[in-house]
């Protein structure tokens, strides 16, 4: 990746890019013009801190910039911003001992890899946390580049992956889900006919850099078409491992103020646990649509 200046990589293989001196309250044009280019330079992931004077207007006008903000309809009201509804608290914060924001707790690892709601389509094509309150300790988010991934696998791999595809399943991710938490109910007759399993290449071409990436979030994946279960698994998992390796992934350790938007059609992402019995944490997010990835 050749880095502009005010830009510096968050990894050795040149997946994301911290960018340095942008002040959201002072969004203009080209500001964000830059910040795009960046961010498909980078591999879909960019990091801007500092923002902490910020209103929610300036983080949509800024995020809309990279797509059409979600709705958040199927959250409880409660949990979005008053006068923003696209954009949704998450975190563990209460009032009168009610959560105010969306309380989603992690695992602890091995981490959950995954892009959001690959299961559907139209899918999310990205999505972004601003950091508001963070724990001393936990609570870390971690993200993989999947182009860069996808490029430095040996040619022989690249060539017998070209044209598998996978089964992505909602109800296969929700089984995963109740194997650590059996209080977890199974999808009803409703989600099953709305989210039925849907085919997607291993390896996407993205609509507006046209690199190749894995499309990899192997928690939805219910199986590779063609090959035995077993064998399926060990190709998806071998492939994770590359994909999650040092070279590829970094670790955002948050701070009030922090900003990141990610690529949901070339980076995985994974929650940390934290304490939430002793400390408190606050994000907002925002989710945006755009062009779905070439192959599907």
């Amino acid at each position: 990746m050749t880095v502009k200046s005010g830009y510096s990589p968050l990894t050795r293989s040149g997946f994301g890019a911290e960018l340095d001196g942008l002040d959201l309250a002072r969004l203009d044009e080209a500001m964000v013009d830059e910040a795009m280019d960046v961010f498909h330079e980078a591999g879909g992931l960019i990091v801007i801190r500092d923002q902490g004077h910020i209103e929610p207007a300036d983080l949509l006008e800024f995020v809309t910039g990279f797509g059409t903000p979600e709705g958040n309809e199927k959250y409880d009201p409660g949990f979005l911003v008053p006068g923003y509804p696209d954009v949704l608290r998450i975190g563990n914060t209460k009032e009168n001992g009610r959560y105010t924001s969306l309380f989603i707790q992690a695992d602890p690892p091995p981490l959950l890899w995954h892009m959001d709601d690959s299961f559907r389509h139209p899918q999310p094509v990205g999505s972004c946390l601003f950091c508001l309150r963070t724990p001393p300790e936990g609570g870390e988010t971690g993200f993989a580049g999947m182009t860069a991934a996808y490029e430095g696998l040996p040619e022989d791999v690249k060539e017998r992956i070209a044209s598998i595809r996978t089964v992505h399943s909602y109800n296969h991710l929700n089984e995963l889900l109740r194997k650590k938490n059996p209080h977890r109910p199974p999808l009803g007759e409703a989600l099953l006919a709305q989210f039925p399993p849907i085919v997607r290449p291993l390896v996407a071409r993205h609509p507006e850099t046209g690199r190749k990436s894995l499309y990899l979030p192997l928690c939805h994946i219910e199986s590779v078409e063609g090959l035995e279960k077993a064998e399926g698994e060990a190709l998806l998992k071998g492939l994770q491992e590359h994909a999650t390796g040092a070279a590829y992934t970094y670790m955002h350790r948050w701070r009030p103020g922090d900003l990141v938007v990610w690529d949901n059609r070339c980076t995985l992402h994974a929650p940390t646990p934290f304490d939430d019995s002793r400390h408190e944490r606050l994000m907002y997010r925002l989710t945006f649509g755009g062009r779905q990835i070439a192959g599907f």
